[in-house]
């Protein structure tokens, strides 16, 4: 893989100015001294500035302090989150000692709540808060995994050890049956953020807004929830340097058994087949995984005064698959400056990202191809050639070695987030602010076969080369008036009113090409290939083409809100958001959405008010309307034209034996000028309570009901009154309803041990209430195949999202024939089965989603164990259904459970084949030490840890991983074979692994 060395040293020069930018001349004024709280306990971290300048030191863990200040008569600030501000005149003195005195108001948490922030305590929404210190830790390539098991109702399935993979997420249910179930990713105040685009290190926080109410003010793109990331900044003080790094390897947590050798010969003569022994003993999926090693950097400077503070961030990242050839390269780099002027009334901040992937592909049918593979082939020919059997016979045992070496695919992407906001104070209370935002992302791939591929061989095609190129800019620019005022001291009030506007441009490349006469060019030279020029009737053209797309997409909206409370005791939140897309008929551009949530703090009464056991309890209730127009493309509601692709489309022009062949032209959508968003209508209520002393034991509970109307989909349309037979409209609805539960227990806390509990769980009915409309009427449809004509999952009204369905297992005759039930109870052969037999066999995505964390602190000991559940879902191992069935021992290897129960007949998709896919995962375990460091004058500390994650898996499943994603993704219908959630398919792998890594964390 290419290294990305000019833009590490960019990045590195850009440090090094940082730094440069920041040093302070200093005279010789020395003064140094100890802060402690209003008890006398010594408070580490407390920032000790010298005031007007960016000079400032960091109070170690006893609290002491040393700074050279410029002046006798400087003037000292002591600040730390959760106390006053404090100065102090040096006057001369060498020693100075501070007591802190607790702030109240600063102790409360602040949670974002889009377009502004509120504090945990009045909030009336169900959003949920994770902060850095609560991130779990090991190696993440995908940030979504640093809050996996942290947030009630957040289900994840991470990535598995496809260092390209990233993790699969929903917030309480399927959002949707025709798109992206994902919540919205609100980056540092951008809306549609990547998350790929920013480092895991560089987080701060993730807010999580649940229910309709609190996410209305982002509308139309706010149905499956929104995820509010924001990233670390600087603060004023000394120059802050932080330099962290950790490298980990993986091992394979849960391998196939398939037949060695020996045992495939033995049963192939006990059963009486053509055994074809080439006399090898090959551990194939040994030969074609590795021991990977990953290590990533991360370093970042920050830094500042009262008027201006920087941070700025370097991040390199190494992930290294299980396979033979899969790695990705990452290097990002963020820049943010924050700056005041004006008396403090005007606020410039900018912030950049610019991250760069390099990533290497392996052919992943290989690691599937490895589990079929005849062990008693050799992976090389003794003259060093790779072997494989040329015979079309054996077309199904093509060597995974091989291919993995004679495929390369590889992808370069980069990802630009960039903010401009200017905020002015026009008066006491009333801000004005006004934003402009840059998106852009470019992709690049590229893959070639040589000729030495099985499969170019095959075709006879040689060498076959594909290129392909995608970019997409989106603009965004947003403004807002907030205004904030007191009434008799008890009324508080908050306005917002704003106008926000997003353009989104895409356009693409890609084409292909065979018939090289050399494998020099990879695909660097697409013209080299022979097929592109050859117009001899009945060429190969496998592979062959050449295509170029861009479209455009326009999100505007007003919006605003109305915060009011009484004595902080009473609360209500209204939003609302008016907004247009472009994507949707001419009839239904615009709509409304809106959301209203009331509190009532129940622990201010004075009934409760002296209540020992109740420290904090509060009501709260909330009911929103989003809406939904990402799972629609641009001109969908159009009626587009295209060209029409295949030997019956094509016409001849002229006369015979004259004329030529054209491409014809002709409409590909109907359109649809009442195209309209989906929309969701949610009702939340909870509660929020702090209980005992000190509130040691506090947590919140909430229940929802939402339903989703005018779901899209591709339905039958009449003909002539349409072009064509289908048509993307409005039809059906769905819904989600659940409990949530989060807990938080302070069990102990003391100088010498700490020990802290965090529970959430969650539990979630899904189901399609109706695929039909008055105009459009749907039906049960199937979704996925685990093989050719194999479908065994489908969307159904009374099922929930991607329910299993097919034939009901009965046993087998004593030939060994499969018996089913049919309608009646009866057991009977396959061929008495019909369509009116199948029956719906399981939900598939899980009803249950559990974390429990653990945090203990012993001396300068910590650690930290997560267990993460999910229950409540069947799921399906479409291995199963060939390596356990003796009618494919002559076109592969099988599972060594064949000796025991082997099943003779032809493998037919049944309930035999539905498994139990809860589990219950030891997935994060940490254990770290903090270097005492109370003497260095330039290390402030030193952390050093080791990580295990995905340790241990508790389960039924008998396949490779029960986390199969938990998402449904429509597929092109036309598919062979597709993937819904909870399926493991026959002829795609990557193997599960645990990781295990080492880390240090060091801050100057």
């Amino acid at each position: 893989m290419k290294k990305i060395t000019n833009a590490l040293n960019y990045f590195k020069l850009c440090g090094i100015f940082m730094l440069f930018l920041t040093q302070q001349s200093f005279a010789q004024q020395q003064v140094s001294g100890k802060v402690t709280d209003s008890e006398g306990i010594p408070t580490p971290g407390v920032n000790v500035v010298e005031k007007g300048t960016s000079n400032g030191v960091v109070t170690d863990f006893e609290g002491t302090f040393n700074i050279e200040v410029s002046e006798p008569d400087a003037v000292l600030q002591f600040s730390f989150m959760g106390y006053q501000t404090q100065e102090v005149s040096v006057q001369g003195r060498n020693v100075i000692n501070v007591e802190m005195s607790t702030d109240m108001g600063a102790l409360e948490e602040v949670v974002l709540i889009g377009y502004g922030a509120q504090s945990r305590e009045t909030v009336t929404g169900a959003i949920s808060t994770v902060n850095a210190d609560d991130f779990n830790s090991g190696m993440i390539n995908d940030p979504m995994t640093l809050i996996s098991g942290k947030v009630a109702g957040l289900s994840t399935s991470n990535p598995s050890a496809d260092p390209n993979a990233t993790a699969d997420f929903s917030l309480r249910g399927p959002a949707t049956i025709s798109g992206n179930s994902q919540p919205l990713i609100v980056i540092d105040g951008v809306p549609g953020g990547d998350l790929q685009t920013i480092a895991p290190s560089n987080i701060a926080s993730i807010d999580v807004l649940k229910d309709a109410s609190a996410a209305a003010i982002y509308g139309s793109r706010a149905t499956a929830g929104v995820i509010i990331v924001t990233t670390k900044k600087g603060v004023p003080g000394e120059v802050r340097v932080n330099y962290s790094s950790y490298i980990s390897t993986d091992v394979v947590s849960n391998e196939y058994d398939v037949l060695d050798a020996d045992q495939y010969v033995a049963l192939g003569e006990e059963y009486g087949f053509t055994v074809d022994d080439a006399g090898a003993n090959t551990d194939w999926f040994d030969e074609v995984t590795r021991t990977p090693i990953s290590h990533v950097h991360n370093l970042s400077v920050s830094g500042g005064n009262e008027k201006t503070t920087y941070y700025a961030g370097v991040n390199y990242q190494n992930f290294q698959g299980i396979d033979l050839i899969s790695e990705r390269e990452n290097l990002n780099g963020t820049f943010k400056l924050n700056t005041t002027a004006i008396q403090d009334k005007l606020n410039f901040s900018f912030m950049l990202t610019n991250s760069h992937d390099n990533r290497d592909f392996a052919n992943y049918g290989s690691l599937a191809q490895s589990l079929k593979m005849n062990p008693t082939y050799p992976v090389k020919n003794p003259d060093g050639t790779w072997y494989q059997r040329p015979d079309i016979q054996y077309g199904l045992q093509w060597n995974p070695v091989a291919s993995m070496y004679t495929n390369t695919n590889n992808s370069k992407e980069s990802r630009l987030l960039g903010n401009v906001k200017v905020d002015y104070n026009i008066l006491s209370g009333l801000n004005a602010s006004i934003s402009y935002s840059l998106i852009k992302n470019s992709f690049l791939s590229g893959s070639y076969s040589s000729r030495e591929d099985f499969f170019q061989q095959q075709e006879g095609v040689g060498g076959q080369a594909s290129r392909s190129q995608d970019h997409t800019t989106s603009n965004i620019v947003e403004a807002t008036l907030a205004y904030t005022t007191s009434i008799a001291e008890d009324h508080n009030l908050d306005f917002l009113a704003g106008y926000s506007y997003q353009n989104t441009f895409n356009e693409g490349f890609s084409a292909g090409n065979n018939s090289f006469n050399t494998d020099a060019f990879l695909y660097y030279n697409l013209g080299a290939g022979g097929a592109l020029n050859n117009f001899t009737p009945n060429f190969n053209r496998s592979g062959v083409f050449v295509g170029s797309y861009g479209s455009e997409r326009t999100l505007a909206a007003f919006f605003g809100r109305i915060i009011y409370d009484y004595k902080k005791k009473y609360l209500l939140n209204i939003s609302a958001r008016r907004e247009g897309a472009s994507v949707l008929g001419r009839d239904n551009k615009w709509d409304t959405f809106s959301g209203v949530s009331a509190g009532w703090i129940i622990s201010k009464e004075d009934f409760l008010h002296d209540n020992e056991t109740i420290q904090y309890l509060k009501l709260r209730g909330g009911y929103g309307i989003t809406g939904n127009q990402e799972s629609l493309s641009p001109y969908q509601s159009l009626a587009t034209m295209g060209p029409y692709f295949g030997g019956s489309h094509n016409a001849y022009i002229g006369n015979p034996g004259e004329g030529s062949w054209v491409q014809p032209y002709g409409p590909i959508i109907n359109p649809n000028p009442q195209l309209q968003w989906e929309t969701k209508k949610e009702l939340n209520l909870g509660i929020d309570f702090a209980l005992f002393e000190n509130g040691w034991l506090s947590g919140s509970m909430d229940y929802y009901n939402r339903k989703i109307e005018n779901l899209v989909g591709n339905y039958t349309a009449q003909v002539p009154s349409q072009i064509l037979p289908e048509i993307f409209a409005n039809a059906g609805s769905m819904k989600n309803e659940g409990f949530e539960l989060a807990l938080n227990a302070q069990l102990f806390d003391n100088d010498n041990f700490k020990w802290s509990t965090d529970f959430v769980g969650s539990y979630n009915k899904n189901e399609i209430i109706s695929v039909t409309s008055n105009q459009f009427q749907g039906s049960a449809h199937d979704i996925t195949r685990v093989t050719e004509g194999v479908s065994i999952q489908r969307l159904a009204p009374g099922q929930p999202v991607a329910a299993f369905y097919g034939r009901v297992f009965a046993g087998f005759t004593e030939e060994g024939d499969w018996l089913f039930e049919n309608s009646e109870g009866d057991a009977v052969v396959a061929s008495e089965i019909g369509e009116d037999d199948f029956r719906y066999l399981g939900n598939s995505i899980p009803k249950y989603s559990l974390g429990l964390t653990n945090n203990f602190r012993v001396g300068n000991f910590d650690a930290s164990v997560l267990i993460r559940s999910a229950l409540g879902y069947n799921a399906v191992n479409g291995k199963r259904m060939f390596h356990e069935n003796l009618s494919y021992y002559s076109r592969q290897n099988l599972f060594e459970s064949v000796l025991d129960e082997p099943i003779q007949n032809s493998p037919l998709f049944s309930s035999y084949y539905i498994e139990d896919g809860g589990y219950v995962k030891l997935d994060n375990l940490t254990i770290g030490y903090t270097l005492p460091m109370e003497n260095n004058r330039y290390i402030k500390n030193i952390r050093v840890y080791m990580t295990g994650t995905n340790l241990i898996t508790v389960t039924d499943f008998s396949g490779n991983d029960p986390e199969l994603g938990i998402n449904y993704y429509p597929s092109d219908p036309e598919s062979e074979v597709s993937n819904g959630p909870s399926v493991e398919p026959y002829y795609d792998y990557y193997p599960v692994t645990s990781s295990f890594t080492f880390g240090i964390n060091a801050n100057f």
